[in-house]
């Protein structure tokens, strides 16, 4: 389990750690605990790793928390995110990114336990993974980085934010090893809905750019399953 703490406050940051680090010793958890300084450090981080959970200062000279957020969710909408702020008054904001909560200053010991147990959840959803053959060796690639999943002649491109993975498995196969908010939107392709930027007349526009076709019958039905997802999506923010 890899966690960031982005806080320009290196007091903070040093309790936030060690408040963290006797919440895994007393819950049986193994981490990496991460610190940065400024969002601009942090997202440049995020670039080249991936964390599962990360505890964000809302404050921040330059790039703020909220923005270093929503930077964050364009490279990676899989991750656990816990504001850290000084007031509750972008409270709407924070829940907007997909926040699993926040911790308001003076930080206490029970307000980071409670907000590292609303991200259990989570650890168990990153925790999935498929394993497949590649270039002679076997991968495991976590369900929660792959973006979308195409047939490329008599492989499987497995598309994950950072590399093309080919295996030899049919999609047909990949597709009953998956769980979670993936689609089957064409016989050559399956689209983590995680991933979608936005539904086309023809195509989904992944956050990366991609386009990944939309089939020609039951059409009607992918957009309704677009939509479900997008509702359902609201509901957990919100609740």
């Amino acid at each position: 389990m890899k966690v960031a703490i982005c806080d320009d406050s290196a007091q903070d940051a040093e309790l936030i750690c060690a408040l963290l680090r006797e919440h895994f010793d007393k819950n049986g958890f193994i981490g990496e605990l991460h610190t940065f300084a400024s969002g601009e450090a942090l997202a440049e981080a995020f670039a080249e790793t991936s964390f599962d959970v990360v505890f964000l200062d809302i404050y921040m000279e330059g790039m703020n928390g909220l923005k270093t957020a929503e930077r964050l969710r364009a490279l990676d909408p899989g991750f656990s995110l816990i504001f850290i702020t000084s007031s509750t008054d972008h409270a709407l904001d924070c829940f907007s990114l997909g926040t699993d909560g926040y911790v308001v200053k003076p930080i206490q010991r029970e307000d980071i336990d409670r907000a590292f147990s609303k991200c259990r959840d989570v650890f168990l959803k990153n925790g999935r993974f498929i394993e497949v053959p590649s270039d002679r060796t076997k991968r495991k690639i976590p369900l929660h980085k792959i973006q979308f999943m195409e047939v490329y002649g008599k492989e499987v491109l497995v598309h994950t934010r950072k590399e093309t993975i080919k295996t030899s498995v049919p999609l047909d196969e990949l597709e009953k090893m998956i769980t979670g908010p993936f689609l089957r939107c064409h016989r050559s392709y399956i689209v983590n809905l995680n991933y979608v930027e936005a539904l086309q007349p023809d195509d989904f526009l992944m956050r990366d750019g991609s386009l990944v076709p939309l089939r020609q019958r039951g059409r009607a039905e992918l957009r309704d399953a677009y939509a479900d997802f997008l509702s359902d999506r609201l509901f957990e923010v919100s609740s």
